[in-house]
């Protein structure tokens, strides 16, 4: 068969020039539908990433909306319980109320404000000073509102501009049904500057917005502020009709904004809890400025393109002329002339080499040259085809050659290259010699593929060692880096001290099981700069299978990492202070506890409250209460070391953790030192302010408790300072000596109890509801105590939960139940058992070989029948290796679920982390739920997790029909409780089997 490039040539000789129009017709189509798809596809990439960095915004709004919300809910609960309490006083005179609302004020930052409306319309600040003198606030939304019986209740009204403050603020209103004072309903206030100052540092700039809007489609704050746009409705507008009032949350474009007329990429998400809606935006106009350039630069480069194409297909027009001419040489001379291409493949075979060789044109063209070499010269012809490619020839080379008879014959061979009109090497002429041989060299790795110096991505190709060989442009750009400085070089050199060791070596292990990986990543400029990189790498394979190149395309993603980070900043640091906030105080402080317990250390908690401020506060206004607060905290941060943490809770309180405590002395002195630091005064405008500080001081692990605890510990010390007369601390009182001896002599007594055999188990069935099918028991620990009796667990295993006693008593546990497993077996009853397990137990390092070791030594006990329930309220340190230690039981066969589902604070971090099999839903929320809507929330709640999770699902406390009706109706078919049976000896178990009937509504 000819080859390809033969065939064309031939069509060419015949319809040259519409062949050469129509090739360079289809290469211009080409050129310009790349052009179209590449402006699509990188405008679809930038509409669609900017959404992604939108709705992570929006979600960090929603949140604080929520918070905010949440706040002045609190607040006007506790308003109402106290008036409630108090039904005989004007709560607008009563000190005490004025002090508890002052404080609530304070803890909200100053963006909330309270205020009592009475009767007939007439406003009461608080305190009252008579700013409310002749101000009637009957014909407002959120007092009519309380007078309908359809909208009375929690009601946020329509943005105001206060009659009083002159500023707008969003109202919420509550009734109050009992309290003195002719007091009608609550009212909280927003003030929008100040919110517009706390969402106007997160909304993206120049053009981005940030608002909330009522259920109604009424806009309650835009961010930045703007009177106009305060009270509008976008009721009206498509957006609210097609996605803001049907969608919890969601994206999508608006081609013209209702404020600004501007084209805009908009996320939105419900609050939770509230009729409320944010919504954050930015500008589409700023964001495709960079799309716009590329396509513009794309399509110059296009144009170029089509250029160079008509002026190729002139050169070719004339090229195909000039072939005519040689070809009637070729067939006119005597002479073997044989064409051959880069392979050693026949493409042409003339009069003169058919009579030299015995071979018709028909026989050779198309077959390897070496066909007419001896067995002993093969080697030949990779030398003649290796100077070809370095564009050589060859100059009266003898040697010897096969004929079509067999006959050796001795040949001259002179060898010249073939280029085309381009210059292209393409093949060689032999003239009465040398023909191709087949065999091709090794051929040395080459890269032929041009990189797009004008694509807007860096590009980077290192070899399989890993070092480089080519870069673009973009990189160049990108980097600061030019071609010449980088290779050769390890992409090592790019390296960023930001940017930890644990993500190369997640990139080298995707690379060899996957062949490419994906992230985000580090890198540092010429200049040292730090930049963050969104970062594509992928290997390449030759034909054999082995890695030729790595391939790396990286885009510079800095300026939406630092958004991000500023973020991730707000969410963990003080706005005023800039010092850690209370969920990062509490992060840390569990970090040193786990420190403190691994090296034997002691750390102190400070808790400190500020004398004076209050007086400051409202003497000189908050700008000079803020501007002091901010002095102080740097004055106390300086008094610290570095590896001490300061924090600011709220208010004028704050909390220090001291670490590496060598003793009670080195810890008065840092009080002291910290003391002397907020008596020091303050110059502010002129004025010099004083202020004091009361701390409250708590040593961990004398003070052996919780997070939480210590620092409720270290605030009642605080409070100690105070009533003793400020400007001093207090050292809280840990050691408790009638409670540790409490508590040893109860871990004696276990310890005797376990080796007296004193302890027993009662078993509680679990069911499936619908069906009435038996699913197992529960194996609940009893003391039968021999002075008092049978006692339940919560009277004894509090006082070794940390002890390791619980370890010993865990264990009985697991092997008297798989004995029992056992005995049932040989009656005929196989029954899944559940056993509890303590955080300690589970977390000791050689607990999954224990529990191999336990399941050994009764074989007859399939390993799956076994289930061990973890409290989710357990204090597990080292959540990793947690998971490890379950992986490795799972491994043995045995099952596991989280008990008390939705009591502690790591519910979503346990199920995402731990291999858990089952959720336990806590019986205080399903006791509740058919009378408190939030305790049903919680179990629909955890219900909806566990389907989403893919977990199966149980509920504790099944105490009457009704609640198992409910929760069959919320898909929850699994129960124990009293309605179905109370914890029992396990004798009693099989005939409690025999006759379990489940209730007629269940299976109804």
């Amino acid at each position: 068969m000819k080859p390809m490039w033969q065939r064309l040539t031939q069509r060419f000789n015949a319809n040259s020039h519409r062949e050469v129009i129509g090739l360079m017709g289809a290469l211009l189509v080409c050129i310009w539908g790349f052009v179209g798809f590449w402006s699509w596809w990188e405008y679809t990439n930038t509409i669609n990433s900017n959404t992604r960095v939108l709705e992570q915004l929006t979600a960090a709004v929603q949140a604080q909306t929520h918070s905010l919300f949440k706040q002045a809910e609190s607040l006007m609960i506790v308003t109402d319980h106290w008036m409630a309490d108090h039904p005989d006083q004007d709560p607008s005179k009563s000190p005490d109320f004025i002090a508890q609302v002052d404080k609530l004020r304070k803890a909200s930052n100053g963006l909330l404000d309270i205020r009592l409306v009475t009767q007939s319309g007439d406003l009461r600040f608080l305190p009252d000073q008579g700013q409310g003198r002749n101000v009637n606030v009957a014909d407002r939304d959120y007092f009519l509102a309380q007078r309908d019986p359809k909208t009375r209740g929690l009601f946020i009204g329509q943005p105001i501009l206060g009659r009083v403050s002159n500023k707008w603020v969003i109202p919420i209103s509550a009734p109050v049904d009992r309290g003195g004072g002719n007091v009608a309903l609550i009212l909280i206030i927003i003030e929008l500057e100040r919110i517009d100052g706390a969402f106007d540092a997160e909304r993206i700039k120049p053009a981005g917005t940030i608002g909330i809007v009522r259920n109604d489609g009424m806009v309650l704050f835009r961010s930045p502020m703007n009177e106009k746009t305060v009270g509008q409705s976008i009721a009206k507008g498509q957006a609210w009709g097609n996605y803001m009032s049907v969608m919890a949350k969601g994206a999508y474009e608006s081609q013209v904004s209702l404020f600004d007329n501007r084209p805009r990429l908009v996320t939105f998400s419900r609050v939770d809890d509230y009729p409320l809606v944010v919504y954050v935006s930015a500008s589409k106009d700023d964001l495709l400025v960079p799309w716009r350039q590329h396509t513009a630069i794309f399509g110059v480069v296009a144009g170029l393109l089509s250029i160079a194409s008509l002026v190729m297909s002139s050169v070719l027009m004339r090229a195909l002329t000039s072939s005519r001419r040689s070809e009637a040489i070729i067939h006119s001379t005597d002479e073997a002339i044989v064409g051959k291409s880069l392979d050693g493949i026949i493409t042409s075979w003339n009069p003169g080499a058919e009579r030299m060789f015995g071979y018709a044109a028909a026989e050779m063209i198309g077959q390897p040259i070496l066909r007419l070499l001896p067995a002993d010269r093969l080697g030949e012809e990779a030398s003649i085809l290796e100077k070809i490619r370095r564009a050589e020839g060859v100059e009266h080379f003898e040697t010897v050659r096969i004929c079509k008879d067999g006959r050796e014959i001795n040949v001259s061979v002179t060898i010249s290259p073939i280029r085309n009109s381009f210059g292209h090497l393409i093949g060689a002429s032999k003239i009465a010699r040398d023909i191709t041989a087949q065999k091709n060299a090794t051929r040395q790795l080459r890269l032929t593929a041009s990189v797009f110096n004008n694509t807007g991505e860096g590009i980077m190709i290192t070899d399989r060692a890993g070092l480089i060989v080519e870069v673009n442009d973009a990189f160049t750009r990108i980097t600061g880096y030019s071609r010449e400085d980088v290779m050769g070089n390890d992409p090592s050199m790019f390296r960023s001290s930001r940017q930890g060791p644990e993500v190369f070596q997640a990139l080298r292990r995707a690379l060899v099981r996957h062949g490419e990986w994906k992230g985000e990543l580090w890198s540092r400029r010429k200049d040292g700069e730090a930049y963050s990189a969104w970062l594509t790498v992928s290997k390449v394979k030759d034909s054999s299978g082995k890695v030729r190149n790595y391939v790396a395309l990286f885009s510079d993603v800095t300026v939406l990492k630092l958004q991000q980070e500023k973020l991730e900043h707000g969410a963990h640091f003080d706005a005023l202070t800039d010092l850690p906030n209370r969920l990062l105080l509490s992060d840390r402080l569990h970090q040193a506890m786990t420190v403190c317990q691994r090296h034997h250390q002691s750390l102190a908690v400070l808790y400190l409250d500020l004398d004076g401020f209050k007086a400051v506060n409202d003497q000189f206004g908050h700008e000079a209460g803020d501007a002091l607060l901010v002095a102080v905290s740097q004055r106390m941060q300086a008094a610290l070391r570095d590896v001490d943490t300061l924090a600011r809770m709220g208010g004028d309180e704050f909390v220090a953790v001291l670490t590496n405590v060598e003793n009670i002395q080195d810890c008065i002195q840092m009080v002291a030192r910290v003391l002397q630091a907020c008596a020091e005064p303050v110059r502010i405008d002129g004025r010099d302010l004083r202020v004091t500080a009361s701390i409250g001081v708590t040593v961990y692990p004398q003070d052996n408790a919780e997070a939480d605890q210590l620092m409720r510990h270290a605030d009642q010390a605080m409070y100690e300072a105070k009533q003793s007369g400020k400007n001093r601390f207090h050292m809280f009182d840990s050691a408790q000596d009638a409670e540790v001896k409490s508590r040893s002599l109860q871990q004696e007594l276990i310890s005797q109890g376990l080796s007296n055999h004193e302890f027993v188990l009662h078993y509680q069935p679990k069911v499936n509801m619908r069906t009435g099918a038996i699913v197992g028991v529960e194996a609940l620990i009893r003391w039968q105590h021999p002075e008092k009796g049978l006692l339940p667990p919560d009277a004894f295993l509090p006082s070794i939960e940390k002890h390791p006693l619980i370890e010993a008593v865990g264990a009985w546990v697991i092997d008297a139940a798989l004995q029992q497993m056992v005995a049932w077996k040989a009656q005929g009853l196989l029954l899944p058992v559940s056993v509890n397990i303590a955080a300690r137990q589970l977390q000791h390092q050689d607990f999954a070989q224990q529990l191999a070791a336990l399941l050994a030594n009764h074989p007859d006990v399939d390993a799956s029948h076994l289930e061990l329930e973890v409290l989710e309220t357990s204090a597990l340190d080292d959540i990793g290796s947690t998971a490890t230690i379950m992986q490795e039981c799972h491994r043995v066969g045995v099952r596991f679920a989280i008990d008390d589902f939705g009591t502690g604070y790591s519910s979503l971090t346990y199920l995402r982390r731990l291999p858990v099999d089952v959720l336990k839903i806590d019986r205080s929320f399903v006791r509740d739920m058919l009378d408190d809507q939030s305790d049903l929330s919680i179990v629909s709640g955890v219900i909806g997790l566990a389907v989403a999770f893919h977990r199966e699902v149980i509920a504790e406390g099944v105490e009457s029909v009704a609640h198992g009706q409910r929760l069959i109706e919320l898909g929850c078919h699994l129960g124990q409780g009293y309605e179905i049976a109370r914890p029992m000896p396990a004798e009693q178990i099989p005939a409690w089997c025999e006759t379990w009937a489940p209730p007629v509504e269940w299976i109804a």
